[in-house]
């Protein structure tokens, strides 16, 4: 009998035996999220469905009972609290102008409708988060469950959908907030999120960064890290919806996060020092317990004490990357003082007086918090308490870092450790956290010596060739992303040698496994001898090893950049009238070969980042979607068109293919798929005639005649034959219509009910179809129903534009 491995090729067996394994861990992915969302659903199923356990763990009250963190006479308050849901918050974003405009619209339209409403007998009052600046953050004393599936709240529910998905509200938890808030960002700032994912944090760094509308596109940037690859993408999505070219994301291990390096003036290299740094580190989790029930049953009191020492790394790593008189925020979604006040203590005794706590209170009024403690208790898996090092056992003084223990209070006086802030969940109905605001005055003390050795190492290995590398083909660049990926992979593998060895229990994102870190504590001599492996691999330039490394996450496809030269930009320039200023060399590709078909617009720092570390650094995403192509037979001149994302970033610099809109023209632009431009006012019908078809610009100002809304309307679409057309996805375009005081839905709905009642009445003629445009338009003018809008009216940016425009004429209007 043949023997089945001659019959059937090996690739196709080893091909087959990783599809049952993919397939074995989707299954079990699959059961584990169908095991989350009973817990959170709290489902008990007499027929053997999933019963939630009871939310308790002895161990948990135990340990912080004895820490004194919560007040007296407070515990039975505080541990109720825990055992609730998080009310639903978020923030409002976007330009200051349009921020305004829709918070007038949330109090009028939604918050004023919930008065009378109420949910299992609670009346909803709205709550504005006042320790955040101008009103601009709120609370809704409900969970997302009950909001998701109360009737009367539905359209409060889709509102927040829409709005969050066009980038202009951002579903955030409270205490979330708090970190950028006390970083006093600038536009000139460079900034630091060293452990960035899912993303909301970084989010508000970049809004922040942008908060000076005078300023249009900021000098500074925001560099968001990960270690998680997968994280990293979900991070994407988050930071897409500001459409920043200022934002740069990459994927390295923050305990050893390279050093960026920059061109300056005269194309002398320097390495980056950030002005601000934000270090929300991997935690334990304990006060997320109201949003992730099952914490309760995994807790104990180890988890802190094996994230400590990677905390300790990455808050050092941050202090080093920070420049002397920046900032950085410390933060953690845990109550344990092991991984807080522990953590500040020892990095302010190793950086001696080169690093001070600030004073947060003038900038968190009205929220109520917690102070620093000074003492604290370690605490074993059995339960047993220890205040120092000498009062535990000899097998726990040899396995836990010796600066997990509480300092004398004359040393924890000195160093101000009361200027921590911790945030307890029934003080006022948020999540529990933890904040610390660090002030670097001077180089911390063993960065001073490596400074000067890296700035040698510069001036001598960097040669002129390396500066203008912007230009290097695809297979260059192809080869710098393997490397970058190695040189990822070179990180991990080198910390996990040199430092905690022995430590198994590995954070991923916030949460931590049941693990136990395990391993003898070097003595001074081993720790010396480390430090300055370390400092040899920080500072080493060396390639890595010729041995193949195994792929770490997505390979990334190239980061290219258009050149003068390019025979694309003639083209583009000259169809949207693109100022000489403008500089093409900001468009970034990522194609290898073939026709560019999408471009994308990064400023100036980020594109010298992305030159000059290349073969440094693993890049995810940058920049914003600027021009896409879409020939049409109707445009020979020009095969791109304009993209929404990046729109605000260009519109400076563009004087052509622009049509200014009234309000009404607004409306009827972007609730008809093809309206014709007889149907636009007479200014926007003059200026439309004056352009041939192709991509065009579409916007509002508010003047004395027609002063709502009371910001600036900017989205692209398209100038036909005859007609035209918005490229605006269905929430914008929502968002846009809203601002306008039109509702999307309510249009839909009327246009539903008009045209059954026609449909009823016997078959629609070309002169209903009109006859019913035109009462439409009437109803436009009298400010109730606005137009007609298809209900499947959704921009596809995929479809041919060609296509669409080409056959307008064909088409009657739809209904």
């Amino acid at each position: 009998m043949s023997c089945i491995k001659c019959l059937v090729p090996t690739t196709y067996v080893s091909a087959f035996i990783k599809f049952l394994i993919i397939m074995g861990r989707h299954r079990k992915r699959v059961r584990q999220q169908k095991l989350k969302r009973g817990v959170r659903q709290g489902r008990d199923n007499q027929d053997g469905g999933y019963k939630m356990k009871p939310l308790e763990n002895a161990m948990f009250d135990k340990y912080y009972k004895c820490q004194g963190i919560v007040p007296e006479g407070e515990w039975e308050l505080f541990h109720k609290t825990l055992k609730t849901s998080l009310p639903v918050t978020f923030r409002i974003t976007g330009t200051r102008s349009q921020a305004q405009e829709l918070l007038k619209i949330i109090k009028g339209q939604y918050f004023s409708n919930l008065v009378d409403t109420k949910v299992d007998g609670k009346s909803i009052e709205p709550k504005c988060l006042h320790w955040y600046p101008d009103e601009m953050a709120w609370e809704v004393d409900l969970s997302r469950k009950e909001i998701r599936h109360n009737d009367a709240l539905k359209r409060l529910h889709e509102f927040l959908i829409s709005e969050t998905e066009s980038g202009n509200i951002s579903r955030q938890e409270a205490v979330s907030m708090l970190p950028p808030l006390l970083m006093d960002i600038k536009p000139h700032h460079k900034i630091l999120d060293m452990c960035a994912a899912p993303g909301s944090k970084t989010a508000q760094l970049i809004e922040y960064l942008h908060a000076d509308e005078s300023v249009h596109i900021p000098e500074g940037f925001v560099v968001a890290n990960d270690m998680d690859n997968k994280r990293c993408y979900l991070m994407v999505h988050q930071v897409k919806r500001i459409n920043s070219p200022c934002c740069i994301i990459v994927n390295h291990d923050a305990r050893t996060l390279p050093n960026l390096l920059t061109s300056t003036q005269g194309n002398t290299k320097d390495f980056v020092l950030y002005d601000r740094v934000l270090c929300d580190v991997p935690c334990s989790g304990d006060g997320t317990m109201r949003k992730n029930p099952d914490i309760w049953h995994k807790w104990n009191p180890h988890h802190g004490m094996n994230l400590h020492n990677i905390q300790k790394k990455i808050l050092q790593r941050g202090l080093e990357l920070l420049v002397p008189g920046g900032k950085l925020v410390y933060s953690t979604c845990s109550l344990n003082p092991v991984e807080n006040e522990a953590v500040i203590l020892s990095m302010l005794k190793k950086c001696e007086d080169a690093v001070e706590l600030e004073d947060v209170s003038d900038k968190l009024k009205n929220l109520k918090y917690e102070k620093g403690i000074f003492s604290w208790k370690v605490m074993s898996r059995d339960g047993n308490c220890y205040e120092k090092k000498e009062d535990a056992p000899e097998q726990f003084q040899k396995q836990w870092d010796d600066t997990i223990y509480a300092p004398s209070v004359q040393e924890a006086t000195e160093r101000h450790i009361e200027r921590c802030v911790r945030i307890l969940p029934h003080m006022q109905n948020t999540g529990g956290f933890f904040i610390a605001l660090l002030h670097k005055k001077e180089e911390v003390p063993w960065m001073k010596a490596r400074r000067a050795q890296q700035a040698a190492k510069i001036k001598a290995e960097v040669t002129d060739d390396q500066v203008d590398t912007e230009n290097q083909d695809a297979k260059s660049a192809t080869k710098s992303a393997d490397s970058a990926v190695q040189i990822s992979s070179e990180s991990e593998k080198s910390i996990t040698d040199i430092d905690n060895k022995n430590d198994k229990d590995q954070a991923d994102g916030d949460t931590i496994g049941d693990n136990e870190a395990s391993g003898k504590k070097d003595d001074n001599k081993t720790s010396q001898k480390r430090e300055l492996e370390l400092e040899d691999y920080e500072n080493s330039t060396d390639s890595p090893s010729s041995k193949k490394q195994r792929m770490q996450g997505y390979k990334e496809d190239p980061f290219l950049f258009l050149r003068k030269d390019d025979p694309l930009w003639p083209s583009i320039k000259n169809f949207f009238k693109i100022s000489d200023v403008f500089s093409e060399e900001q468009f970034m590709f990522r194609c290898e070969g073939g026709k560019k078909r999408t471009l994308y617009f990064v400023s100036k720092e980020i594109k010298n980042l992305v030159i000059q570390n290349r073969d440094r650094v693993k890049f995810v995403n940058m920049g914003v979607k600027a021009l896409g192509r879409s020939p049409s037979p109707l445009v020979p001149d020009c095969e791109f068109r304009i993209a929404q994302e990046g729109l605000p970033a260009l519109i400076p610099f563009i004087s052509g293919r622009k049509v200014r809109l009234t309000r009404e023209d607004v409306v009827t632009v972007l609730s008809q798929e093809n309206p014709f431009i007889s149907k636009l006012g007479d200014h926007a019908q003059t200026e439309s005639n004056k352009l041939d078809p192709g991509s065009t610009i579409f916007y509002f100002q508010p003047t004395p005649s027609d002063p709502e809304p009371t910001c600036d309307i900017l989205f692209c679409g398209w100038r036909g034959k005859t007609s035209v057309r918005s490229f605006v996805g269905k929430n914008e375009r929502s968002h846009y219509l809203r601002l306008c005081g039109v509702e999307l839905s309510d249009i839909q709905k009327k246009v539903a009910e008009m045209k059954a009642a026609r449909q009823a009445e016997g078959s629609i003629d070309n002169s209903d179809v009109l006859d019913l445009d035109q009462e439409l338009k009437d109803n436009i003018e009298s400010g109730s129903v606005d137009d007609i809008v298809d209900e499947n009216d959704d921009v596809d940016l995929k479809n041919d534009v060609g296509e669409n425009i080409d056959t307008e004429e064909k088409k009657t209007v739809k209904i």
